[in-house]
Parts: structure tokens; sequence; C-alpha cells
């Protein structure tokens, strides 16, 4: 839905689209042994279906293992898509992924700091392998060139480890295979990032 102000259309802003990339699956269905991506928390195995009483009625959730650090997690069933939470990539969406990482940078504002770490912390939050994709790529170049302030470094080291569990995941390597996979992609060598 569109906004106007004076006579032209406002676009929308980050907070207010819809993901409506390929590599985020519509209406996806859940069920018991499939590993997701919980946007809060990594990667991680729905272990269970419960019914709990949440709120005074009883809502059907369900149990999530995140692999990184064996927390279980319960989500109603109604909040799935709210919370992010996605089926992991299909190894044909890692070409997509991959292309994105090798793509070019985007420069980098000259701005706000806060801002910009505001836009990119939301791209994190927000749990799209595409954005996850952009913002270890564009940061991966920044620290490069120019060095990162302590949040953009913590924000690398997220969307980095989330990228890397996924891509473990998908392809059956260990997280530090996949953390070289993205580093050749992005076309730097190991040890960039960390």
């Amino acid at each position: 839905m569109e906004e106007w102000e004076e006579g032209r259309a406002i676009p929308p802003r980050h907070e207010d689209r819809v993901p409506s990339r390929r590599l985020m699956n519509q209406n996806p269905r859940f069920k018991v042994g499939d590993t997701v991506f919980y946007p809060a928390a990594g990667v991680g195995l729905i272990e269970a279906v419960e019914d709990l009483f949440l709120t005074g009625r009883r809502e059907r959730c369900f149990v999530i293992r995140i692999h990184e650090s064996n927390v279980t997690i319960k989500v109603p069933q109604a909040n799935m898509a709210r919370n992010g939470i996605r089926p992991l990539l299909a190894r044909r969406e890692l070409k997509d992924l991959f292309k994105i990482l090798a793509g070019r940078c985007q420069r980098r504002a000259s701005g706000n700091l806060l801002e910009r770490c505001r836009e990119l912390g939301q791209k994190v939050q927000g749990g799209s392998p595409a954005d996850l994709g952009e913002v270890v790529r564009d940061l991966t170049h920044w620290k490069s060139q120019t060095g990162l302030s302590f949040d953009e470094l913590r924000l690398l080291e997220t969307a980095c480890k989330y990228l890397c569990q996924e891509i473990a995941a998908v392809e059956g390597i260990s997280p530090d295979d996949a953390y070289d996979r993205i580093q050749q992609q992005i076309g730097l060598t190991a040890g960039a990032v960390a």
C-alpha cells in the first residue's frame, strides 16, 4: 500500500517492506524434523509440537533446539512467520546467495553511524539470506578498506555466524568450511572477518 505526499508516492521504509526476494520461501509448512533458521538464534531443529496454555488459551507450539547453543525455544505455530522463522535455503538457492556475496559492495554511507548500524541490524534481525549476504559482503569489504566501528564489527560477526551455520547445514560441511566458502565468494582470504 503506497502513501502519498504532495502528489508523489513515498517509498516504504525498510521495516515496512515485505520480503519479496526469491531467497525467502512464502508460506512454509513446518513439521517435526525440519531444520529451520531463527533470526534471533541461528539454525535449529524442530524436535516436537506441544500444546501450551498461553494467555488463557491453548496454543500449538513448535519446540526448536538451536544447534550452536543447545537452547530449546517454544514458538507458537501462529507466530512462526512473525518471528522470521523460515526453512533453510535449498541447494539451488545457495547459488543466488553466492552471487550476492560475489557482487559489488555497496558504498559506505558517510552519514550517521547510529542510523547505518540500525539499518544493518534490521537486516540481520530479519534473517533474510539475501540481507545477511549483503551485510557480510559490505561489512567485510569496509573492514578491509577503513575498519569498522565496534557495532559494525558485532553485526558482521553475527551475520557471518548465521550464514556459516546455514550454509554448513545445507551442504553438510563444517561451519569453518562454510566460512571459507563465504570468503572465497567475497574474494578475500580466510581470516579477514574473524
